[in-house]
């Protein structure tokens, strides 16, 4: 029992250093703090020369992919949400189940009310 025990707590002490260990993967990088004293040059908003620009067909097309894939998506999952909600149709036109008593007789609706 002990020597099950000492192996036990070996291999949860392996897990648990290889978690820790595995975090520093996770970690921020160390920031130089003299490297990121110098002036910030400014940004400047004008386009350069003979640059290419998207026109407006372009911008359009890429919308409308853009939309229609999210309304696949979002249109995917709802579909059967709401359906979930709806009643299902009783299939026939004949109206709906009969009342029956304890013995498996249909019940009229005079006599019921008669009673």
């Amino acid at each position: 029992f002990v020597q099950r025990n000492i192996s036990t707590m070996k291999l949860l002490s392996l897990i648990s250093a290889a978690l820790i260990g595995s975090s520093a993967a996770f970690a921020p990088a160390p920031v130089n703090v003299q490297q990121r004293s110098s002036a910030v040059a400014p940004v400047s908003m004008a386009a350069a020369e003979g640059e290419f620009y998207i026109d407006q067909n372009r911008r359009n097309l890429m919308n409308l992919i853009l939309v229609g894939s999210a309304a696949v998506t979002v249109g995917g999952l709802a579909v059967p949400y709401i359906l979930f909600f709806v009643p299902p149709g009783s299939g026939g036109g004949a109206g709906g189940t009969p009342a029956k008593d304890a013995l498996g007789n249909e019940i009229n609706e005079k006599d019921y009310l008669a009673s």
